[in-house]
C-alpha cells in the first residue's frame, strides 16, 4: 500500500477541519491546481478514506476512515507524512504481527533494504518502532503501548485494498497476504481456482458457483488445493477435497491446514463429524481413476 504526501495532507485537513470542506478549500490550503486535487481525492476514494457528498469532502463511512479518525485524534500533533507516506504502512503492518529483522522485512514486502532502513529510522525516531539485539543484528518491534491506533489503521487499509479486488458480482471467501479468494454465480474475468479448477487435475465437477482468485496469476496444484480447503462449506465440498488430495497426493506432501488432519482421519476409516465416510470416498474415487 503506497500513500503520497499530498494524500496524507488532504486526509489530515479533512479529518481535522471544524467545518465542511469543499474542493476549492483544498486547492487553496495546499496551493495545488484543481486537476491535481481531483486526482488526489479520487485516489483517497479508492482507498476507502474519503467520500464526495454533493460537493463536500468528508471522511468515508468505512473501516479505514474510522480507523484513521481514531488515529488522528489520538496523535493529532504527529507528523503523519513521516508515518504513512511511501510504503511505511506495509512495514507497520508486518511489524504489528511479530518482530522482524530488516532482511525479513525486505523478503516479505519486496521493498529495498536501503528504503526499509530509511523507513525504520523515521518510525524509530517517532517511537513507533523499537529495536532489540539478536545475535549480531537487530529485530524491530512495533510499539503497541502508544501506537495501537496506528496498527488498526494499517490493518484496515490493507484489508480494504485486498477486498476491493473482489468484483461487485463476487462474494469474498478469504483474503490472504496479497490476494483474495471469492466466488460468483456468473463467470468473471479472474483466475479460476478451488473447485472451478479441479477439472485441470482430472476431477470434473458440476457446481453452481464459480471460484476465483485475484490478482490474476499462474496457480500451482498446492494453491488450488488450499483454496478448495478454504472454500469447502459442505460435506460434498469436503468429499471433493479428499478426492483431489488422493489424486494429487505426491504433489501435496507437507501441506499444513486444519482440514488436512481431519481428511487423513477419514482415510484411516475414522468417523469425523461434517466429513464423508471412507465408504463414500471409495464410491466416488472410481469415477476419477483413483485407487483407494
Amino acid at each position: 500500500m503506497r500513500m503520497s504526501k499530498s494524500e496524507i495532507e488532504v486526509l489530515v485537513h479533512i479529518a481535522g477541519s471544524k467545518r465542511v470542506l469543499h474542493h476549492r478549500d483544498i486547492t487553496q490550503m495546499l496551493g495545488l491546481c484543481t486537476e491535481t486535487v481531483s486526482r488526489i481525492i479520487t485516489r483517497l476514494e479508492g482507498k476507502g478514506l474519503v467520500e464526495r457528498e454533493e460537493g463536500r469532502l468528508v471522511l468515508a463511512k468505512s473501516h479505514p476512515a474510522e480507523s484513521f479518525k481514531r488515529l488522528y485524534y489520538a496523535h493529532r500533533a504527529s507528523p503523519f507524512e513521516l508515518i504513512l507516506t511511501g510504503r511505511r504502512i506495509d512495514i507497520i503492518c508486518q511489524l504489528s504481527h511479530d518482530p522482524k529483522s530488516a532482511k525479513e522485512l525486505e523478503k516479505e514486502t519486496a521493498i529495498s533494504l536501503k528504503t526499509i532502513y530509511f523507513y525504520l529510522q523515521d518510525l524509530g525516531t517517532l517511537g513507533i518502532v523499537k529495536k532489540m539485539r539478536r545475535g549480531r543484528g537487530y529485530l524491530y518491534l512495533f510499539n503497541y503501548t502508544f501506537w495501537g491506533e496506528l496498527k488498526d489503521f494499517a490493518a484496515a487499509l490493507l484489508e480494504f485494498e485486498k477486498t476491493s479486488l473482489v468484483p461487485r458480482e463476487g462474494m469474498l471467501i478469504k483474503s490472504y497476504k496479497d490476494n483474495v479468494l471469492f466466488k460468483s454465480m456468473i463467470q468473471l474475468d479472474a483466475t479460476p481456482t478451488s473447485f472451478s479448477d479441479f477439472a485441470s487435475y482430472g476431477i470434473e465437477l458440476d457446481l453452481r458457483d464459480n471460484y476465483y482468485t485475484l490478482p490474476k496469476r499462474e496457480l500451482f496444484v498446492r494453491d488450488v488445493f488450499l483454496h478448495s480447503l478454504d472454500s469447502a462449506g459442505s460435506l460434498s465440498h469436503r468429499l471433493f477435497c479428499i478426492l483431489f488430495y488422493l489424486k494429487n497426493e505426491d504433489d501435496l506432501k507437507g501441506i499444513e491446514h486444519p482440514m488436512v488432519d481431519e481428511m487423513r482421519a477419514v482415510l484411516r476409516g475414522e468417523k469425523v463429524r461434517g466429513y464423508p465416510s471412507l465408504e463414500d470416498v471409495r464410491d466416488r474415487a472410481g469415477l476419477y481413476d483413483i485407487e483407494r
